[in-house]
């Protein structure tokens, strides 16, 4: 069983994926006014750069978090087999 520490872990890391990839999401899916300015003015160039990034950020956090748990299962899987008992 994973301790309240690992679990915070872990939920941290998934909400902060979670976050990051929302806002590039939104950003991404923004559209603008009919007056704006058109789909190649810099504006909308570094909002699609900035999202983009976003993106790439959240999903590193939700690799992170896939890696912390596995790195966590495996360990105590390789814990779990240890026999104890005197010879």
């Amino acid at each position: 069983m994973k301790t309240p520490n690992q679990l915070r872990i872990s939920l941290s890391l998934v909400i902060l994926a979670l976050g990051f990839s929302a806002l590039g999401c939104f950003s991404i899916f923004n559209t603008q006014s009919p007056d704006g300015g058109s789909i190649f003015s810099v504006e909308h160039s570094y909002s699609l750069i900035g999202s983009i990034f976003s993106v790439l950020v959240g999903s590193t956090f939700l690799v992170a978090a896939i890696t912390f748990r596995g790195i966590r299962t495996g360990a105590e899987r390789l814990i779990a087999p240890i026999d104890a008992t005197p010879i």
